[in-house]
């Protein structure tokens, strides 16, 4: 459990203890409270015990590094709210919107392209958004349109045609080198559109802000340390048994330090960085987009995930001056809470000071370390 965590610590192998301390600041309080005898009633009801109020254990995770934070308590988790949980509900609203409302369902005559047209995959095709993050922001439109009908095939098709359609924008754009693939599922995720879709971005200048982040700070982690960030990222994650199986080169964990609840990290190592010259796409491994699928799948099966976000971001698709050498591949997989809910799940804390987690990563792990299967597993 994560309010256990200091004891996990102490009973790491000393040169991991010292990585661990090295990476993150942990800090465990006590919050008290003094009820009166008129609230007893309603947080038993609420709470479940007058004492699980009473006193309360609160872990605050920094990242040294990063600086990215999160505070856990699972009490919170419990607060007064409007979740529903209704998957009869969900799939009502689902239904009702496609039937009413789906701009995607007719993409050549719906939807914009992009000047050098559009990619078209087994289970997908590309279009242009037509209100723009940057310059180049695309979209994957699935042809299943309920979001969360995909299977293994599907989403291997929709990440080979957003590579594909990044390749097609660095053809026509060479500065066109960063790309990012961005998935919001359901409204609560932030989807304006019911229907299944990915987003894609290329940039140019410089990476995304979290990704450049992510980059200086492996930089800097070299410089200092003379060894890959990540690598140790991975190896404390793995020592506190938050690290899943790997599939072929791509690791992942559940992150320690996460923006969003059962917030999962895949980190996939690239092939030799291209030259100047390079003027084709740096593909993933093959075991990535199992990986994420698998990740993904988890969680809505194992851990009633309905609503989520995912963020992909690739090196730069050409050779430049800042160092990229330790930087792999980076994905991101946040769980957004209940789809039907009518309230927030960030707030003032989150956007301003750190996360507020009420989902603890070491219950997420241990499903998730069972539910994935490597190729040749036999299960």
């Amino acid at each position: 459990m994560i309010s256990t965590i200091l004891d996990h610590i102490k009973d790491m192998d000393p040169a991991i203890r010292r990585l661990c301390e090295r990476i993150f600041h942990i800090n465990v309080a006590t919050g008290y409270t003094d009820p009166p005898a008129t609230m007893y009633e309603w947080i038993e009801q609420q709470f479940g015990t007058l004492d699980s109020v009473r006193e309360q254990t609160v872990v605050k995770i920094t990242n040294r590094f990063t600086l990215e934070g999160s505070i856990f308590n699972p009490v919170r988790a419990l607060r007064p709210s409007d979740q529903t949980g209704n998957d009869q509900a969900l799939e009502q609203r689902i239904r009702a919107e496609l039937a009413h409302r789906d701009h995607f369902r007719t993409p050549l005559s719906d939807t914009t392209a992009d000047l050098f047209g559009r990619v078209r995959g087994q289970h997908c095709i590309t279009a242009s958004n037509v209100a723009k993050c940057d310059g180049w922001h695309g979209l994957v439109l699935f042809d299943e349109p309920h979001p969360l009908h995909f299977g293994r095939d599907q989403l291997c098709d929709y990440l080979d045609v957003a590579f594909r359609w990044i390749e097609a924008v660095h053809m026509r754009d060479d500065e066109a080198i960063y790309p990012i693939i961005f998935w919001h599922c359901l409204p609560k995720g932030s989807a304006t559109q019911m229907h299944g879709h990915m987003q894609l971005a290329v940039g140019k200048g410089m990476h995304y802000a979290r990704i450049e982040q992510w980059r200086r700070v492996a930089t800097a982690y070299r410089a200092e340390y003379g060894v890959n960030y990540f690598d140790d990222l991975v190896k404390v994650h793995a020592a506190l048994g938050l690290q899943l199986p790997t599939i072929e080169a791509t690791r992942s964990f559940v992150h320690l330090t996460p923006l969003r609840q059962r917030e999962v990290v895949l980190l996939a190592d690239m092939p030799p960085h291209p030259t100047r010259d390079h003027q084709s796409l740096i593909q993933p491994p093959s075991g990535f987009a199992d990986m994420l699928y698998q990740v993904i799948r988890g969680l809505i099966e194992e851990q009633g995930m309905r609503t989520f976000n995912v963020a992909i971001a690739p090196p730069p698709l050409a050779q430049i001056d800042d160092d990229w050498c330790d930087v792999p591949l980076i994905a991101r997989i946040g769980d957004r809470g209940d789809p039907l809910t009518t309230r927030g799940d960030i707030g003032a804390l989150e956007l301003y000071a750190m996360g507020c987690i009420v989902v603890d990563p070491f219950d997420v792990a241990p499903v998730l370390q069972r539910y994935i299967q490597p190729p040749g597993t036999v299960g």
